[in-house]
């Protein structure tokens, strides 16, 4: 195991200093950006990886890894094929590399990248039924060893680079600040096409009634039905994420530009985050549509605090995140520390809890990753029978809708979100879902409504 080294520059934020205005210089394949744009402390641009590990199928046995450099300099460009063993293959790239240091920020590199939610069927026991018609991999992460961090609450930046001696990890400090005097690419203006929904209305509330039918016979006590709208787009997926980021800032957003498809998402929702052995995850439930003014703002706002049908699915959810972290904490470690806080997007009103626990230290990452995902938010309660039924009912796998993106730094900390408000943009078209957790006394017209509350930030954008 090669023992590595970080090195770290810093500096004051100037104005204009945005993660944005530095990933214009980087964007490309496999750079991603993770960004605060609300209520959250850290951001983050990597770009460049040395290798890149995907499934590409849900149903293969085995992970391809693109070694694009070697770690120590030199180029490779080389593919490969992993027999997929024990572990998950990103931690055992991870673990080839000992890095001990302290670092000012949680990510100073590391894997970054997503997981759909089709490969997290896997984790609960579900053997998929429905249609890809997309077809991207199940994950990717790449391997970065450049970062650069904003820390917005001390209004700083982090340029920090992870080599086998000091010398080489200042050559790749002085490589990034290059890398930011390159020039724009041109964004194309594109156009987008008439969108449309893979169910009409009148199915969506048949089957929501169907799902209620469920409901009823107890099989699950509640289900988020989701539908996906598809339309042609040529727009530049980077400008249209610059537009939500601005409509729709969000504390979990991302960017991710791969060689044929990008992730658009500015998400609410964290799915976990790990600092030392301590793990929190944050479930949203309950949405109302934002008003048209201050006073209907907090009258809505007021509705939503004393709904008893949104205080129960939430409060049934955090059960089951306490439940998914009670399988890899230590015992008693568990608690809850807020509950239904009130939180104001562009477009709509949440409520959300927080949860967390200490890690069990015989357990690894990944078990925490297998606990947790998918969110027991955007699957619904009990987790396995709930997603079988939504196999059933939805027409396509979901890809990475209600999947996660986020980072596992060398250093063990971690950062993931939920995939909502995320948009898709591969061979010439955008696709995005809209879903909300069916229960028995829902109203299906509502329900199909709030489905169109929730994507009026991302319809807005693409306009």
């Amino acid at each position: 195991m090669p023992f590595v080294r970080l090195e770290y520059r810093r500096q004051s934020l100037q104005e204009g200093q945005t993660p944005q205005a530095f990933f214009d210089h980087v964007q490309g394949e496999y750079a991603c950006l993770l960004e605060s744009g609300k209520h959250g402390r850290y951001s983050y641009v990597a770009y460049d990886p040395f290798a890149v590990l995907w499934m590409d199928a849900i149903d293969r046995e085995m992970v391809q890894v693109l070694q694009l450099k070697d770690f120590f300099g030199e180029p490779r460009s080389k593919a490969q094929i992993l027999e997929k063993g024990q572990e998950w293959p990103v931690l055992e790239m991870l673990e080839k590399f000992e890095l001990k240091a302290q670092s000012p920020v949680p990510f100073c590199g590391g894997a970054a990248g997503y997981v759909s939610y089709d490969y997290g069927c896997r984790f609960v026991g579900v053997n998929q039924k429905v249609f890809d018609d997309v077809g991207i991999p199940s994950y990717i992460f790449g391997m970065y060893d450049k970062v650069i961090a904003f820390d917005h609450e001390e209004n700083q930046i982090y340029f920090l680079a992870i080599a086998e001696t000091d010398v080489a990890a200042q050559r790749k400090l002085d490589e990034m600040e290059r890398d930011l005097e390159k020039p724009i690419p041109f964004a194309r203006k594109g156009s987008m096409g008439m969108l449309s929904s893979n169910v009409s209305q009148e199915t969506y509330i048949r089957k929501v009634k169907k799902v209620q039918e469920y409901l009823k016979s107890g099989d699950t006590y509640q289900v988020n039905f989701s539908q996906r709208f598809s339309g042609d787009c040529s727009l530049d997926p980077w400008t249209v994420y610059k537009r939500l980021a601005q409509q729709n800032p969000s504390p979990f957003a991302c960017y991710f530009d791969y060689p044929d498809f990008q992730i658009v998402s500015c998400s609410p929702e964290l799915l976990l985050r790990k600092r030392g052995m301590k793990v929190e995850s944050w479930p949203i439930k309950g949405t109302v549509a934002r008003g048209r003014n201050p006073q209907e703002d907090e009258k809505n706002t007021q509705e939503l605090i004393d709904s008893v049908k949104d205080d129960a699915e939430l409060s049934m959810i955090v059960d089951l995140v306490r439940n998914d972290l009670g399988k890899v904490c230590e015992v008693g470690s568990v608690g809850v520390q807020s509950h239904r806080d009130v939180e104001h997007y562009s477009h709509v009103i949440h409520t959300v809890s927080r949860v967390s626990g200490k890690l069990d230290k015989k357990r690894t990452f990944f078990d925490l990753m297998q606990a947790l995902f998918p969110g027991g938010s955007i699957t619904g309660c009990p987790k396995k029978r709930t997603m079988e039924i939504i196999d059933e009912l939805e027409d396509f796998k979901r890809g990475v809708y209600t999947g996660s993106a986020g980072f596992i730094s060398f250093l063990g900390e971690s950062d993931f979100n939920i995939l909502i408000r995320t948009m898709l943009h591969k061979d010439g078209k955008v696709h995005f879902h809209a879903g909300g957790g069916i229960v028995i006394d829902s109203d299906p017209e509502k329900e199909y409504q709030e489905t169109l509350d929730k994507i009026e930030a991302l319809r807005a954008v693409l306009d």
